[in-house]
This record gives structure tokens, C-alpha cells and sequence, in this order.
């Protein structure tokens, strides 16, 4: 009786898959191996299509390992250029932060551990010059079933811009030139827009590196990257986009007055307050690679008029004894951020405990550094920094404390001091555990012993010392026209005034050999920041690839709307990124990417 009952029970369920289609076996993109997998005759017909510009990819360390492409001279090179940004971005898979590479480059004729496999990155790449190389590498995926990713430059933490079996749009080299306005060439046809100041047209995947010279001797400002290899119109700008200029002016994302969007339709349309509003708001700061390929953007620029005082801070003492009184020294540094933000101040810094004595500078063992910006006179800025130079000036010069150092620098104006500058090239070519907080001033301000205890925490230990990056933006305090609300970035960044990015070293590239500091990041120090410092998120551009809380944290309250604007937009879901919006109807199993 009961077996008699039990195959009722499965002829039932048979008769509803058939009646509704539904099946047990996944929905997947097509795989090399697979009998989907486009034969070597389409390839070629479809190279011809992009003017044969398809690229078979091959991994980028490949000479440097046993077999038919082994070459000490291109070894060489590799190696020399795997710090480089300028030299990866000009790879077709080349990635500054290469999480998980299956092929790290080796010293010639070392002995390797393993073969020397793609991996994680694309098979194919499209080097696209123009439109239609774009328009016709949608079309070849969506007909062939193929997994579709967009790189520029390859600057990418999140690991957004690679996939395993994938074909790359490429935009590395799509450049149709950048004209600067003294007014708002599309106001006229769009009032909306509101804006009548200066711009900056960009056709084209154009690094920072490649316009800050020409805003220079055009004598404005544009709000580009503190590290100028990232691209102009990729994922520095459609994930949010912090600038050395961001108090003064916003994030990256807010100063898109319009931009020009490939969908996944092939169609290309122009979003703007007057057309495709939501495609226009999800494309400022809902993050890449997700509602089409951006080809164009229009964005403000502004009068370089004022000249710019830096006051560079550094603290540092040794022994692992001192760290005490250092992490009294970071309490003041941390609890005086929103006062200086409301002054006028901003500015990236670098701290960090219980370093080897070789690493640390001047063989501090402790150190904090960073330089405060001030837009205006020297009198002025310097009258509005006695607030932290009063505190940090007690504990100099003692027998117990660190020693403090503050010296000023002027320029004449914010071109000359970008120029100055000498962390706008950040090295590459390793990768570390990771995450990142944003943080509000009340958060800083109120309970200064629970913020010191804290930071106890956030220090590390002896062996396995935590570096942190601080974006000191000061948004928070930043004027109501600067604050923009309309569009998709984390609402934490307007409610904050402060991004801590922290890390942990790691040992090679891969995850699987570094579960102690991945589990310390997530666990201890992510959790703990986060019970302490809550609602206000991450930055999606520099934060955790695996972080379980990732669409809250990284999209907060727009999440829904950037779901339905994804949902209008790629209905088939042919841009997919990891933690990007539409990814969580997908998952990665043994390198095929299948629906959920």
C-alpha cells in the first residue's frame, strides 16, 4: 500500500513538470567542453564580424612556466610588470588585485607547484574600438548561451570584471576622444539637468591619468580617483568614485549629468533626467558591470580657483610596548575627524600596529600618516587645524609616547597639488583579506573610551598586525547640494564622514592558503565594527568579495529599486558580476554559472 501511494506521489510530480515546463536540470550558461560551446569555425566567423579584434585568451604568466610557451624574455617582462597598472590594464586579462589567479607569475625556470590555467578569467576577449564590436559581442552571447563580462582598466577588487568561461568586452581601447565646455552643451535640450557650470565629455574608457593633464591646463577640476589608473566611465565611477575632492564636491557618481549605455537589448540609448531617469540613477553608484555596457559619460568640472594647504601628519613609535599610547594617539586622531570635517578638512591616511621593524617607516613598529587637505589661504587652514595639532602636540616628545610630526605644505591651486602628489600610483599585483566600514561622526564623538577599546580590537596583535586605509571624505558635513540623494549610491556614504579600509596580509593569491586572515577579517574585525559602527555600510569598490550581508551593506535602501531597474533593463540577465544586482539569481558551480 505505502509503495503504491509513494509512486502516485512521484507520477504526480512527473505530470506538474511536464504541464509547467519545470525540470531538475539547471539552467546554465554554456561551458568550454560542452557540446554548446561554439565550434572553432563560429569563433572565426564571429572574429571576422569584430573586424578581427576576438582575442583567444592565454593566462598572462604562461612564459614564465614549462611547455611550448615558455620564453625567458617575455617572463621578464611579465614579472617587471605585474606591479605595474599601466602594463596590466593593457592586457586584455590583465587584473591589478588577482584574487585566486590560477597562474601567478614565477622567477624563470622556477619549479611550480601546479599548471598554469586561466582560471578564473575569460576565454575571450573582444578588444573593442567602436560601437557596433559591443553591439555585436551581446548579440554572439545572447545567441550562443555565453557568459558576458566588462573590463576597462582592471581595476578591480571585487573580482567584478573576470569569469571562467567567459567572453570580455574589453574597453580598454574604445577611444573616441574628451572635449571639455565652459557650460552645459545638453541643457538646452534637457533643463532638467539643472546644471550650467563647466563639463567634461569622455567618449570612451579614458583612465584619470589620461585627463588630469588636460583639466590641469584647462584650469578646472574634475572628481577622478586619488589612484589615477582607474577608468574614467567604469567601476571607479558607477561604484561611487572617492576623490581628494569629494568634500568639496561629491563622489564620482554624482557629477554623471548623462551618459551614453549600450543595453543588453544591443540598443543604444542615452540616460539623463529626461530619458531612461532610473537607467541614469542606477548607473550612479548601483554599481558595474550590471545594466549595460557605458560608452559616454557628460560630468561636471569646476574652477580651480583656490589654493590648497596640506597638513601631513605622522605618528609612530616601536615596540610592541608603545602600541598602547599609539592607540591613545589614533583615538585622538579618530574622535577629531568630524570636527575637522566641519572645518573644511579631508584627506587619505594609512595607520597600522605591531609591524616588522623592517617594514614599518623609519622602523616604527606603529605608524599613522596622512595628509589633510584645506581649500583656501594658509592662515585659514592652519587657524582650523589647531584643534588636532593641539591634541597630538601633548603626547610629543616623551619618554612613553609616540612621536608626532605635522608639516605644511601650500600649492597654488588643486592642479599643482594632484600633480605633487605621490600616491595617486598605487601599487598592484598582489591581493589581501579585506573589508571596510563607513562611519559617522556621532559614531566617532560620542563614548571615547568605547571607540579606544575598539581600535584595540581594530590594531590586530602582535604577528598579525591590521593595515587600514582611511578616506577621511567628511560628506556628512559636505554642503546639501553636494550630498545628492538621487541616486543609487549607499545612503551611508551622506551619513558619514569617514571610510576605514582594512586588511590583512595574505600569502600568495588564493583564498584556500589564507583562511586564517580571511576568517579574522570577516569574523572578528567586520562584525565587531560593524555591532559597534551599524547602518551606515560599505563601499562596494573597496570592501569584501564574500561578504554574506553584501546587498545590504553595499546597496542598502536602494536595493529594491535597483532590482526592478535590473529586471526592466537586462530581463535575460546577460550581465552577471559577482555581488553585483541580479547576482543573486545565480550561482558558480564547478566554474559554470547556473541559475539559482
Amino acid at each position: 500500500m505505502q509503495q503504491t501511494i509513494y509512486l502516485v506521489v512521484v507520477y504526480a510530480i512527473l505530470c506538474f513538470r511536464l504541464a509547467t515546463g519545470a525540470s531538475t536540470e539547471k539552467i546554465c550558461r554554456c561551458s568550454p567542453g560542452q557540446n554548446c560551446w561554439p565550434s572553432t569555425e563560429t569563433w572565426s566567423k564571429f572574429n571576422e564580424t569584430v573586424g578581427g579584434r576576438l582575442i583567444q585568451n592565454t593566462p598572462l604568466s604562461l612564459p614564465c612556466y614549462l611547455g611550448k610557451y615558455k620564453d625567458e624574455k617575455i617572463c621578464s617582462t611579465v614579472r617587471q610588470g605585474f606591479g605595474s597598472a599601466s602594463f596590466l590594464a593593457d592586457q586584455p586579462i590583465g587584473y591589478d588585485y588577482p584574487l585566486n589567479t590560477s597562474c601567478p607569475p614565477l622567477a624563470f625556470g622556477a619549479v611550480q607547484d601546479s599548471s598554469c590555467a586561466l582560471g578564473n578569467s575569460p576565454v575571450y576577449t573582444v578588444n573593442v574600438s567602436k560601437i557596433e564590436d559591443i553591439q555585436a559581442t551581446i548579440d554572439f552571447v545572447k545567441k550562443n548561451n555565453l557568459r558576458a563580462v566588462i573590463k576597462s582598466t582592471g581595476y578591480d577588487l571585487l573580482q567584478r570584471s573576470t569569469g571562467a568561461g567567459s567572453v570580455s568586452i574589453w574597453l580598454r581601447n574604445l577611444r573616441n576622444g574628451f572635449q571639455f565646455y565652459d557650460a552645459n552643451p545638453d541643457l538646452e535640450s534637457c533643463a532638467e539637468m539643472g546644471w550650467n557650470g563647466s563639463t567634461l565629455r569622455i567618449s570612451g574608457s579614458y583612465a584619470w591619468s589620461d585627463l588630469y593633464p588636460a583639466a590641469k591646463e584647462k584650469g578646472v577640476i574634475i572628481v577622478g580617483g586619488n589612484d589615477s589608473g582607474a577608468s574614467s566611465i567604469g567601476g571607479w565611477t558607477q561604484g561611487g568614485g572617492h576623490s581628494p575632492v569629494t568634500r568639496r564636491f561629491g563622489l564620482g557618481a554624482d557629477q554623471v549629468l548623462s551618459a551614453r549605455v549600450i543595453l543588453a537589448s544591443g540598443q543604444l540609448v542615452t540616460a539623463s533626467p529626461c530619458q531612461n531617469k532610473d537607467l541614469l540613477y542606477a548607473i550612479r553608484g548601483g554599481g558595474p558591470g550590471t545594466y549595460g555596457v557605458v560608452t559616454e559619460m557628460l560630468v561636471k568640472t569646476y574652477p580651480d580657483d583656490k589654493p590648497v594647504n596640506v597638513a601631513k601628519v605622522r605618528i609612530g613609535s616601536r615596540g610592541d610596548n608603545a602600541t598602547v599610547r599609539f592607540v591613545d594617539a589614533m583615538t585622538e586622531v579618530y574622535s577629531s575627524f568630524p570636527e575637522l570635517s566641519k572645518r573644511g578638512f579631508a584627506g587619505y591616511g594609512s595607520w597600522a600596529a605591531y609591524l616588522p621593524g623592517d617594514v614599518g617607516v623609519e622602523g616604527f613598529t606603529n605608524v599613522y600618516q596622512q595628509n589633510f587637505t584645506y581649500f583656501g589661504s594658509s592662515e585659514e587652514a592652519r587657524q582650523q587645524f589647531d584643534l588636532l595639532q593641539e591634541s597630538l602636540s601633548k603626547l610629543n616628545n616623551t619618554e612613553k609616547n609616540p612621536a608626532v610630526s605635522i608639516t605644511w605644505t601650500s600649492f597654488p591651486n588643486y592642479g599643482a597639488f594632484f600633480a605633487a602628489k605621490n600616491d595617486s600610483v598605487q601599487p598592484v599585483g598582489s591581493v589581501s583579506a579585506l573589508g571596510s566600514r563607513l562611519i559617522s561622526s556621532k559614531a566617532l564623538e560620542t563614548d571615547k573610551e568605547g571607540l579606544r577599546k575598539l581600535l584595540v580590537v581594530m590594531a590586530g596583535r602582535p604577528g598579525q598586525p591590521v593595515s587600514h586605509r582611511l578616506v577621511h571624505h567628511g560628506l556628512e558635513h559636505a554642503e546639501a547640494a553636494v550630498r545628492n540623494t538621487s541616486s543609487a549610491l549607499q545612503a551611508g556614504w551622506y551619513r558619514s564622514v569617514l571610510l576605514d579600509v582594512f586588511e590583512r596580509e595574505m600569502v600568495g593569491f588564493n583564498v584556500v592558503d589564507n583562511l586564517e586572515p580571511w576568517s579574522s577579517v570577516r569574523g572578528e574585525l567586520a562584525t565587531t565594527m560593524r555591532e559597534r559602527w551599524p547602518g551606515t555600510g560599505t563601499y562596494m569598490n573597496e570592501a569584501d568579495w564574500g561578504d554574506a550581508l553584501w546587498k545590504e551593506e553595499f546597496y542598502g535602501e536602494n536595493w529594491e529599486r535597483l532590482r526592478k531597474i535590473k529586471k526592466d533593463v537586462d530581463p535575460d540577465e546577460v550581465f552577471y558580476c559577482s555581488t553585483c544586482v541580479g547576482s543573486e539569481d545565480w550561482v558558480v558551480e564547478d566554474v559554470k554559472l547556473c541559475r539559482n
